[in-house]
């Protein structure tokens, strides 16, 4: 680096040998990230889960794992984390929106339900044991709250949160069943169980 004062300026110039030094690190950060891009595994559908915490997870963490014709791996449905400990909500979200995922073989969506459902039956237990406690606020309620409600499972489950994301609130509880799927007699099921509040 040059420093030119030339005409009563001031700035500084950079020699050559200051930008040879520069290029290759940068298009070896470049490289990587292009890396990370293509090379990545596909995985499925997540709620709350960065794309390189699902990268890192382990495939026992998913629900099935597909290989593709170049030998790629295609991550189904996670639902344990880095510890393979079982993330309820997240399973919740996944048996909601598996018909959404994209599958090579749909024998595998067959086989990735059962697993869940084996996961979502013992959780289901321990919900049911405890049953619902006071009112489910529904414009705050959890996946696993909502399913704890009559009728509601994890498709309906992930269709409210949806409806909330996208209509920011419901105003009365009457408003949910502007979700899709909710008709007069679920509403009836849950309307003693719920509040907007």
């Amino acid at each position: 680096m040059v420093r030119d004062r030339s005409k009563g300026g001031s700035w500084l110039i950079f020699s050559n040998q200051h930008r040879k030094r520069r290029f290759p690190s940068f298009c070896v950060m470049v490289l990587v990230m292009l890396g990370f891009v293509i090379f990545a595994a596909r995985s499925g559908q997540c709620q709350g889960w960065s794309p390189l915490e699902i990268r890192v997870l382990p495939d026992s963490s998913f629900a099935v794992v597909e290989m593709d014709e170049n030998g790629k791996k295609i991550k189904h449905c996670p639902h344990h984390d880095v510890n393979g400990k079982l993330d309820e909500e997240q399973l919740i979200y996944v048996l909601g929106t598996i018909d959404r995922e994209t599958w090579l073989d749909l024998k595998n969506m067959e086989e990735a339900r059962r697993h869940l459902e084996i996961h979502y039956d013992r959780l289901m237990k321990d919900v049911v044991k405890e049953g619902v406690q006071g009112y489910v606020k529904i414009n705050t309620a959890t996946l696993t709250e909502l399913v704890a409600l009559p009728n509601i499972g994890p498709v309906l489950a992930v269709k409210i949160v949806e409806y909330r994301k996208r209509f920011v609130r419901f105003e009365t509880v009457e408003d949910i069943m502007k979700v899709g799927g909710i008709g007069r007699n679920t509403f009836n099921a849950i309307r003693h169980y719920i509040t907007v509040d």
